[in-house]
């Protein structure tokens, strides 16, 4: 006769919120496949905001359809082989993203860190939600105000509910999302204006020239994915210990590869085709112009889905986040706090979405590009792989040296920023290079820590 499962035991339930927070997963609560980490990052990425990083090269860039593509599937690369890697350490260790940045940073030290990934995890949320109430409101003919609140409240919900829930929506969601978006996709490649040279008079392009302009589309697709690089073992760490780390980064990165530069090529090709509206506010009417017609209400419920499936993710890191830096709240009320602070900055941010995307996503990759280096060194260089579990969660670790090498790399890579909030002394003399702050950060955070963090492979 089996077992009978402990009350207490979460396992494979979709329909019970998540009783753990960042605390270790033991190995009678490891389930799932590793195909689940597939379909979790297919359907995240299959929406509208993946759709309008590409469509932020032709507008803010001016980059003509090859352009765009030659930088948008570089940055793509370099940000699933990251993604992959970190998505690896779920199962070895079995603990949150930012509970394994306690290693090299320490207890306390790790709080600046998992702050930023809390307002990151809230400020995604905001950004995706904007997107999915204007869907919303053009769908069903209501306002803002409504759809946002009855956006807000469903993604909560999911997220709540936590890990197993999350997966099961990804896996039901991926498939239909794929569906639609293949449609949009035949309108998009058959009507792109393949021809349409550079924009010299672009916003930012006048500035970056082509050049300039492939790196920053380089940089536009690096940066959106390095904002999910540190959720990855968030969805990988009930996953059983003895998964093969090889099949994990194949999923992971092959996943966020073909879902992300499938929508953002789609993005450039609808920029090209209608490009008053790649410039507007309301990036929903990218969408109200392709044909058949009858196509129009069918994705723009598709970006409603789509909006669920990539805001349930930020919501749930964002409170894990919160619980790292000793919020005294339980995950799932961490997750209404999410949602309620995001719902407000969407409303804020609903006016100028194109502008206020591209500085979130440069902001976000100033800071999460040394702290990928600084988890990656420590994991395969550092420690060789090697942990215990009390590492994680013992408070007299206050403070380790992979804080300072994170502060130096973002010092150093401050004259390098090149974006509309600030531009920094290097990129104002050579707008032509783009914005390389990241790629100077992610080397100098691995060079430091790599020599500050040989004594921390003792404790």
């Amino acid at each position: 006769m089996a077992a009978t499962k402990k009350a207490s035991q979460y396992g494979d339930e979709v329909a019970r919120i998540e009783p753990i927070g960042i605390e270790h997963i033991e190995e009678t609560e490891r389930h799932g496949h590793v195909s689940s980490v597939f379909t979790l990052w297919f359907g995240a990425n299959v929406e509208l905001a993946t759709l309008t990083t590409g469509t932020a090269a032709v507008a803010l860039f001016g980059l003509n359809f090859e352009q765009a593509a030659i930088g948008l599937i570089l940055g793509n690369i370099l940000g699933v082989i990251l993604l992959g890697l970190v998505s690896t350490f779920g199962p070895r260790l079995g603990v949150p993203q930012m509970v394994h940045s306690r290693a090299p940073f320490g207890f306390y030290g790790n709080f600046i860190p998992g702050a930023l990934n809390a307002v990151a995890g809230v400020m995604w949320f905001a950004v995706n939600t904007v997107l999915g109430s204007f869907a919303f409101e053009a769908l069903f003919h209501t306002n803002f105000v409504v759809a946002l609140v009855i956006m807000a409240l469903v993604q909560v919900i999911v997220a709540v509910y936590g890990y197993n829930m999350i997966h099961a929506v990804e896996r039901f969601m991926a498939i239909i999302l794929t569906l639609v978006f293949i449609g949009v996709s035949i309108f998009a490649f058959a009507h792109a204006n393949y021809a349409l040279p550079f924009d010299a008079k672009s916003p930012l392009g006048q500035y970056t020239g082509i050049r300039g302009g492939i790196i920053e589309a380089v940089g536009l697709a690096l940066s959106y994915l390095l904002g999910w690089t540190v959720f990855g073992s968030d969805y990988t760490r009930y996953l059983p210990a003895d998964t093969k780390p090889s099949k994990v980064f194949f999923n992971a990165a092959s996943a966020n590869f073909i879902a992300g530069v499938w929508l953002e090529l789609v993005g450039v090709a609808l920029a090209t085709i209608f490009p008053q509206a790649a410039s507007s506010p309301n990036p929903i009417s990218l969408l109200t112009g392709i044909e058949p017609h009858w196509m129009v209400p069918v994705a723009l419920f598709a970006v409603i889905i789509g909006t669920v499936t990539a805001d349930v993710l930020n919501i749930y890191s964002g409170s894990l986040s919160a619980l790292v830096i000793n919020i005294p709240v339980k995950r799932w009320m961490a997750a209404i706090l999410v949602g309620i602070i995001g719902a407000i900055l969407a409303y804020i941010a609903r006016k100028s979405y194109y502008l206020d995307f591209e500085n979130f996503l440069f902001l976000l990759a100033y800071w999460l590009a040394p702290w990928t280096a600084v988890v990656l060194v420590d994991f395969f260089v550092i420690r060789k792989e090697r942990y215990h579990t009390g590492l994680f969660y013992d408070p007299r670790r206050f403070v380790r040296s992979g804080l300072w090498a994170w502060i130096i790399a973002i010092v150093v890579s401050i004259p390098f920023f090149n974006q509309a909030l600030y531009v920094g002394s290097f990129a104002y003399h050579h707008p032509h290079m783009g914005d390389i702050s990241y790629y100077v950060s992610f080397f100098v955070a691995a060079l430091v820590y790599f020599f500050l963090g040989q004594r921390t492979a003792r404790d």
